[in-house]
């Protein structure tokens, strides 16, 4: 029996402490369910277990993302260095696949469940194709991801409900990366995974890039799924005690989809706030944000509250439009928000989105020797200037988001989030989650290195 080994490739910037064993794989879960039976298959996440390159494997198949490419390029080296065969797909190498190539015998563009049965059969005939392109209409009766194959403890346990998002925000590659459109799951087939998880993972996180969306359908099928979860719940089908999700900011405003959530098990939403400057959100294509008015951010977090639901709230700095009066502003307005995680960071030009294709066409881009400049984008991912600033100094900019981060998340502060989100969940679990995320991200902005 022939044997292949999936590969997530380990994000080597070890002082900002992201992704690090906190959710499985799920990609990999999903294409190893994929895997014909003829074959012998095994994930391997590099961020919790090294490589053995002379282990006993007839293909390496690894995922790439753009933090991670760099890493992944040196992996499919090694590995054809001993005469193995190297797939590679992802997000960075549906983008640049020409680039990946170098470092890979054949590539798979978007993702790979129709398309690996068809890249192992030809690689068993010697016949591989430099290029497999999935289909990206594909979605329904999706097999379940092989969990049996994970290996060691995550903080959350991963489901996929949808893949795409209905927005085409210009920092975010997601778009490029499923052509355009957002698939959604039917939602018999979600219900079916969510009951299907295994006992001993309380926390699930819904990877979706947005589990709402924004259509009347979408929300319907959110308000469905979450009043199904809840009926299931009550009948003691589901494992899992709680879940988290991203939504756009509309999701903050639906009064009956915030309550069956929370029946449902959800406690958080991941909702991107962006920027608190109008002409930053028009800069960013966050026509939705615009549509609600800045003024009115305060008060979805208000009622999401309400609703007993813990909002993440990421904020991006560094566009055209923001001087030094937008950063004044956005510390008062993170002061007082009341998120209680926040993921601010300088806006950075990631390959496959509008952002970098214009500032690249601007001649503005710091980042122009690659693949080793990834590693850049990689090694200061929430502070890192790689563009030619319009008008603010990149010290100080850098420096700001280092003093912010820490204010946000100053010890006492910690303290009084975690001992509210237990007042809020009820579980101990959770609370102990919300702190070990929040001084995880104090360590992040503590160890920032200001160029």
């Amino acid at each position: 029996m022939k044997r292949i080994v999936l590969i997530q490739p380990l994000y080597q910037n070890e002082k900002l402490d992201r992704n690090v064993r906190t959710v499985f794989p799920n990609g990999l879960g999903y294409l190893a369910a994929y895997v014909p039976d003829n074959w012998d298959v095994r994930i391997l996440d590099e961020q919790i277990q090294p490589i053995d390159f002379d282990m006993a494997v007839d293909v390496a198949g690894i995922s790439t993302t753009t933090l991670t490419a760099t890493r992944a390029y040196e992996i499919g080296d090694e590995f054809r260095k001993r005469g193995k065969t190297v797939f590679m797909g992802g997000v960075h190498a549906t983008v640049l696949p020409d680039e990946a190539a170098e470092h890979a015998d054949a590539i798979c563009l978007g993702d790979g469940e129709l398309v690996i049965a068809d890249m192992l059969r030809d690689y068993e005939r010697g016949c591989l194709k430099k290029t497999y392109r999935n289909t990206p209409d594909h979605i329904a009766g999706l097999k379940h991801p092989r969990r049996d194959l994970f290996a060691g403890r995550y903080t959350f346990m991963p489901v996929s409900t949808s893949r795409g998002c209905p927005f085409n925000c210009s920092f975010c590659a997601i778009n490029r990366f499923y052509e355009g459109k957002y698939r959604k799951r039917p939602v018999d087939d979600v219900i079916e995974e969510f009951k299907a998880l295994p006992p001993g993972h309380d926390l699930v996180f819904v990877t979706d890039g947005n589990m709402y969306g924004y259509l009347p359908e979408d929300v319907s099928r959110f308000r469905e799924i979450c009043a199904r979860l809840a009926e299931e719940r009550r009948k003691g089908n589901l494992a899992f005690k709680h879940f988290t999700c991203y939504g756009s900011i509309n999701a903050l405003d639906d009064d009956e989809a915030l309550d069956l959530a929370r029946q449902a098990g959800c406690i958080a939403i991941l909702v991107g706030f962006e920027s608190i400057n109008p002409s930053s959100l028009k800069e960013m294509g966050k026509s939705l944000n615009l549509k609600y008015g800045v003024e009115t951010y305060r008060k979805l977090v208000a009622k999401a509250k309400r609703h007993k639901l813990l909002v993440v709230g990421e904020m991006l700095v560094g566009n055209d439009a923001d001087d030094m009066d937008t950063l004044r502003r956005t510390e008062a307005f993170i002061d007082d928000i009341g998120f209680d995680i926040l993921r601010l960071q300088i806006v950075q030009p990631l390959p496959g989105t509008r952002l970098f294709e214009k500032l690249q066409a601007e001649d503005r881009l710091l980042l122009k020797n690659f693949p080793e400049d990834w590693n850049k984008l990689r090694d200061s991912f929430l502070v890192g200037v790689h563009f030619r600033l319009k008008q603010l100094n990149a010290k100080e900019l850098q420096g700001w988001v280092k003093r912010v981060g820490l204010a946000f998340y100053r010890p006492d502060r910690i303290v009084r989030r975690v001992w509210s989100n237990y007042r809020t969940s009820g579980s101990v679990r959770l609370a102990l989650v919300t702190m070990l995320l929040n001084w995880k991200s104090r360590k992040s902005y503590a160890n920032l290195e200001i160029e």
